[in-house]
């Protein structure tokens, strides 16, 4: 009777450090080291064992495949043979191979996470949860946006064939102008491929198109911080010109805006407006903040789970079977139905469907030379 009441003593304490014990799950990545999306998923993974794991007990490790495979199938069996608990989805390959990554997440129950959709008409797996924005959404918060700038003319410049999906919101603008009572007059450019035709681009606005009222649409930092040097020669930096720039890491450049005059007198003294999603200050890269914020609901969610007694547990898979992971159905509801306030982009809900619910833009502005927030809030409801 003593040996069996030490035996069910021995099993409650093995249990009970079981529950409590540190746990390391694999996150995965198909990007390779010193990539940006590696190095964000890094930075991302760091602050969650820094900051969460010691009260979680929950920490994680960044998986990457063994070789630099230009095969994506190939790159994403290597994760599921390393037992990954998710997948964060870059926004380095093109649709076809992110199309690709989704199929294979949803066929083997692995929980994904992307950071943007790439297309308006991309069907949501059911084990693919978007964190950041659905395409489209940032051109309707600058139509939003656009309503208080009274514009009665403006030139819409994108970067590329694939923007004009995204766009759709913004050149289907109809706000009707005050002055006259006529529809607002849009018209459309494609930028050129080659940064050295900025300077001509702008020639072409400025002197056969007459705009002075620019919105710029590129997920590319650079690009921007190339047209505005371009335009600061062309004396198109100053009043009557005003930019809006739907890229949402403008405020990035406040240093490169600030510091182009010997004399420390403004170049750019033109409006320079856009939107952001972050919402900490100081700021953060948009892609650096999504990441972020990926990480923390898959360990968010794994905490909750575990407290009811649903803990996943890694699992091995092999490409070649039918082999699904076991607990992924039950990894990737906790995702879903995961709600957390004050979090870099704001409070992170998502609809039935896997799409972030709710998302909020903010309109930001220059002035003192500086970026702050202008007007309210624009949401993606």
């Amino acid at each position: 009777m003593q040996e069996k009441c030490r035996l069910l003593i021995f099993c409650w304490i093995f249990a009970r450090f079981s529950v409590n014990a540190d746990e390391e799950f694999n996150i995965g990545t198909t990007s390779m080291a010193g990539t940006f999306p590696f190095e964000h998923l890094r930075y991302a993974i760091h602050r969650w064992n820094t900051e969460n794991g010691a009260h979680t007990q929950i920490t994680f490790n960044l998986t990457s495949p063994d070789y630099p495979s230009r095969n994506y199938e190939d790159r994403v069996c290597n994760l599921f043979q390393k037992g990954v608990v998710a997948i964060i989805l870059s926004n380095e390959q093109d649709e076809k191979d992110t199309q690709l990554i989704k199929s294979m997440c949803h066929f083997h129950h692995i929980p994904c996470i992307a950071l943007q959709a790439t297309s308006i008409q991309d069907s949501i797996s059911d084990f693919v949860t978007m964190i950041g924005p659905s395409r489209g959404s940032g051109a309707r918060a600058t139509a939003e946006f656009l309503d208080s700038m009274r514009w009665t003319s403006f030139l819409l410049a994108y970067q590329d064939g694939s923007d004009l999906e995204d766009l759709s919101p913004l050149m289907q603008y109809k706000q009707i102008a005050e002055t006259g009572g006529r529809k607002l007059l849009i018209k459309v450019r494609r930028l050129p491929n080659n940064t050295a035709d900025y300077e001509p681009f702008l020639k072409h606005v400025k002197t056969r198109l007459k705009q002075t009222n620019i919105i710029i649409h590129s997920n590319n930092i650079t690009i921007l911080y190339h047209l505005l040097d371009r335009a600061r020669g062309l004396n198109m930096a100053e009043p009557p010109f005003s930019y809006v720039f739907t890229n949402t890491d403008l405020s990035l450049l406040e240093d490169f805006l600030n510091n182009n005059s010997p004399k420390n007198d403004p170049i750019f003294t033109c409006n320079i407006t856009g939107l952001q999603l972050v919402k900490n200050d100081p700021m953060m890269k948009t892609q650096l903040a999504l990441t972020s914020e990926a990480i923390y609901v898959i360990g968010m969610a794994i905490y909750r789970l575990r407290e009811f007694g649903h803990a996943p547990r890694q699992e091995k898979l092999e490409c070649g079977g039918h082999s699904q992971w076991v607990d992924g159905a039950i990894l990737n509801d906790g995702i879903r139905k995961l709600k957390v306030a004050n979090q870099l982009t704001g409070d992170v809900r998502f609809r039935p469907n896997g799409e972030r619910d709710e998302i909020m833009y903010h309109g930001v502005g220059r002035i003192g030379n500086k970026f702050v927030k202008v007007g309210v809030g624009w949401g993606d409801f």
